[in-house]
C-alpha cells in the first residue's frame, strides 16, 4: 500500500515539473535564411569559338517567396566527358558574374511616378531580366578535367544488335567516339553570400561546327529579294532533311535521333554590322527579304544551325552573295473605266490602284475607227478622273487608262478596259 502511494506521489511531482516548464521561453531562433531560386530559361549558343549563355535572373527565392534575396549571378564552366564528372565549383572556371540590383521599396516606387528626377538605382540588372554571358573558348578550355573522386562512374555502353538482318542506311554508321563538352551552370548568390540552386547545365560540343551552305542565289521579285540556298555539301548525315522522317544515328549511348538542318539568314555588312533577318532558325531553304531599296546593293550569307536541346551550334557564314535590285515591276492596271459625254467634252472616271511607288495615271485616246492610242497628258495624273475638253463634237473616241510608277524610266501597267464615246 505504501509503495503504491509513493509511486503516485512521484508521478504527481514529475507532472508538476513538466507543467512548470511548458511556458518557459527558450533562446531565440535564428532568422530564416532565404536563398535565390534557380536561374531559368537557360540556353547556350556557340558561334565559332564564342559561347553565349542566356538565362533569366531569379525573381523568387527557393521557397517561392518574393522578391528574391539575390546580389549577383555567377556563371561557372568546366570541360568534362560527362556532366557529373565535376561537382565542385572550386574546379570550375568563373565564366562571368552579373550583379543584380535590389528592388525598390514601395516608397521609392511611388516616387518614380511623381514629377521630378527618379530615385537613383543600384548598378546591375533587374530580377527577372534576361541576360547573356559570353566566353571565348581557348585551347586550355578544350582539355577535359579528370572526374571528381566522388563522381559516379558510368560504364561505357556497348553497341547492341536488335535485328536478325543487317541494318541499311540511314540506320547504320560508325559509332563516334565520345568527345569532351563544355558544361555551364548558373548560381544565384544572396546578399549574405549564400548560393542558391544550380541551373540546368547545357553541354556545348567542342568539335567542328556544322558546315555552311554554298553561296546563296538571289532574285528580285515584287515581294522583295528572294534568297535560296542548297543543303551544305556532305551534310545529309548525321543530320535530317527538313521534310524527311526522323533519321537515326549510332552513338556511344545507342541509337539517337539526328537533329534537323536549320538555318539563319544574315544581311550586311552595314555601318552597324550584320543584321540577322531570321529571329529563329528556319528549316526551309528559302527566305524573302521585304526590306528592299531599289538601286541599293544588298548582300546576304547563310549559317547552318544544329540544335541539341538547349544548345545551339552555328556554322561559319557561307560565301556572301550580293545584288543591286532594279525596279522592273509595273503597278496594277486601273479598272472600271467609264466615259460620259457632255457639251464639248467627255468626262472619264476609273477605279485607282494601290501601289507604294505609284506616280499617277496616263489617259490614252484614239479614234474609234482604229486609230492608235496616244497620251492626252504630259505628266501622270494623281486623281482618278479626267475631263477631255479637246474632243471634237461628232467624233467617236476610244479611251483607256494606265498607271505608271516612279522608277527611271517609269514602269507602265497594262491598259484598263477600253470605252468609246462621242462628244456633243
Amino acid at each position: 500500500m505504501r509503495s503504491a502511494r509513493a509511486l503516485l506521489l512521484l508521478c504527481l511531482a514529475a507532472a508538476g515539473l513538466a507543467a512548470a516548464g511548458c511556458g518557459k521561453k527558450g533562446p531565440p531562433l535564428a532568422p530564416l535564411a532565404r536563398v535565390p531560386g534557380r536561374a531559368m530559361d537557360i540556353a547556350a549558343r556557340r558561334t565559332g569559338d564564342v559561347v553565349a549563355i542566356t538565362f533569366t535572373i531569379p525573381s523568387a527565392n527557393i521557397d517561392e517567396s518574393k522578391p528574391a534575396d539575390i546580389a549577383r549571378v555567377d556563371v561557372y564552366a568546366y570541360t568534362a566527358m560527362a556532366q557529373n564528372d565535376v561537382r565542385d565549383t572550386k574546379r570550375m572556371t568563373l565564366a562571368g558574374t552579373v550583379p543584380v540590383r535590389k528592388p525598390l521599396e514601395p516608397e521609392a516606387e511611388d516616387a518614380k511616378k511623381k514629377p521630378g528626377p527618379p530615385p537613383p538605382l543600384e548598378p546591375g540588372e533587374s530580377q527577372g531580366a534576361a541576360v547573356t554571358v559570353t566566353e571565348t573558348l581557348t585551347a586550355e578550355m578544350r582539355v577535359p578535367l579528370a572526374p571528381d573522386e566522388k563522381a559516379r562512374v558510368v560504364p561505357e555502353a556497348q553497341p547492341v544488335s536488335w535485328f536478325d538482318t543487317p541494318l541499311v542506311p540511314p540506320l547504320t554508321g560508325p559509332v563516334p567516339r565520345d568527345e569532351p563538352r563544355r558544361f555551364y551552370v548558373v548560381y544565384g548568390v544572396s546578399r549574405g553570400g549564400d548560393r542558391g540552386g544550380a541551373s540546368p547545365r547545357p553541354a556545348v560540343p567542342l568539335g567542328a561546327p556544322p558546315a555552311p551552305p554554298l553561296r546563296p542565289r538571289l532574285t528580285t521579285t515584287e515581294r522583295g529579294i528572294v534568297v535560296d540556298w542548297d543543303t551544305p555539301p556532305g551534310a545529309r548525315l548525321p543530320y535530317q532533311e527538313p521534310a524527311g522522317e526522323g533519321v537515326l544515328r549510332a552513338t556511344q549511348r545507342g541509337m539517337e535521333s539526328a537533329a534537323p538542318l536549320v538555318y539563319l539568314v544574315y544581311r550586311g555588312p552595314t555601318a552597324e554590322g550584320k543584321a540577322r533577318l531570321t529571329e529563329k532558325p528556319v528549316a526551309a531553304r528559302t527566305f524573302t527579304d521585304p526590306d528592299v531599296e531599289f538601286g541599293v546593293e544588298r548582300c546576304y550569307d547563310i549559317r547552318t544551325v544544329r540544335i541539341q536541346g538547349i544548345v545551339t551550334l552555328e556554322s561559319e557564314p557561307s560565301p556572301a552573295a550580293c545584288i543591286t535590285p532594279a525596279d522592273a515591276f509595273a503597278p496594277p492596271a486601273p479598272a472600271a473605266l467609264v466615259a460620259v459625254a457632255g457639251e464639248g467634252a467627255i468626262s472619264l472616271i476609273w477605279r485607282g490602284v494601290d501601289a507604294s511607288d505609284l506616280a499617277g495615271y496616263l489617259v490614252m485616246r484614239g479614234e474609234a475607227a482604229g486609230g492608235e492610242l496616244t497620251p492626252l497628258v504630259d505628266a501622270p495624273l494623281r486623281e482618278s478622273t479626267y475631263r477631255d475638253a479637246t474632243a471634237k463634237p461628232g467624233v467617236r473616241y476610244v479611251y483607256a487608262v494606265l498607271a505608271v510608277d516612279r522608277a527611271t524610266p517609269p514602269n507602265r501597267s497594262a491598259l484598263s478596259n477600253k470605252v468609246e464615246e462621242t462628244a456633243r
